[in-house]
């Protein structure tokens, strides 16, 4: 996956090559867009995992309090949690394929 700094490092490399790069220029709003778009999927990824994280939490505490209920209520939106970073992920995916068609090559950064 690619990290919040290597999206920046991207940014800072585009914003001083558009001049080299003819179709950079044309496509810079584009570029732009989605660079703005990833970094958003990234926060939200990172804060889906922080909510599933904190259901499961709760989902334990409320099982082993015997709060079926509860628990159930948890378990439902731990299955939410985890089709939002499904989601997440696919959006991040689009994004980074969009930035290739557009000829942006991101850092590598941890996978």
């Amino acid at each position: 996956m690619y990290s919040k700094l290597a999206v920046a490092a991207a940014l800072v490399c585009l914003a001083g090559t558009p001049g080299f790069a003819e179709d950079a220029g044309k496509n810079w709003s584009d570029i732009s867009k989605d660079l703005k778009d990833l970094s958003k999927d990234f926060k939200d990824l990172k804060a889906d995992y922080t909510d599933l994280k904190n259901d499961k939490l709760q989902f334990e505490n409320a099982k082993n309090e015997g709060h079926l209920l509860e628990a159930a209520k948890y378990a439902a939106d731990i299955a939410a949690d985890k089709h939002d970073i499904f989601n997440d992920k696919r959006d991040i995916r689009a994004d980074i394929k969009d930035l290739k068609q557009d000829g942006v090559t991101l850092p590598k950064g941890k996978r």
